[in-house]
């Protein structure tokens, strides 16, 4: 008996998240979507304003034991540092960076992209896989992976 009071019971949970989800699609909201920062992620638009001039990479590391490091190419220099995340709540640093120097866009476009990445607070998975990182002035990051291959 109490095994059948369990599965209607985790049965009515799974229909309260459709019906959750539902309200959200009605209402014109993107479906909740989850996944993985782990892994290769390319910077697909800058703060809305679209792909940058540069190639700008980051790797999600889940470490070991509250390791987790974040690492990557930020359109000049090597930049790596730390990152928790608790849901949609991403933490990421304190990041240390190189220091070369590169040409003018390449520099201001670093500039931006260390900027916004080190205010990030929120992750969002997007129903196309791509990832949205948000910080809470609203400046954003859209990441996409890298092609196969």
């Amino acid at each position: 008996m109490r095994a059948v009071f369990l599965v209607c019971v985790l049965l009515l949970a799974g229909c309260r998240h459709e019906v959750q989800e539902a309200k959200r699609l009605m209402k014109g909201e993107a479906p909740v979507v989850t996944g993985t920062l782990e892994g290769k992620w390319l910077l697909a638009d800058l703060n809305g304003g679209g792909a940058p001039s540069v190639p700008v990479d980051l790797e999600f590391d889940p470490g070991d034991q509250g390791t987790s490091r974040v690492a990557g190419s930020s359109g000049c220099n090597r930049f790596t540092g730390a990152w928790q995340q608790d849901g949609n709540r991403l933490a990421l640093g304190p990041l240390a960076s190189t220091m070369m120097a590169c040409p003018p866009p390449a520099m201001e476009v670093e500039r931006k992209f260390l900027g916004v990445l080190q205010a990030v607070t929120m992750v969002e998975y997007q129903a196309d896989g791509t990832v949205r990182l948000k910080a809470a002035d609203g400046r954003q990051l859209l990441l996409k992976r890298p092609p196969a291959g």
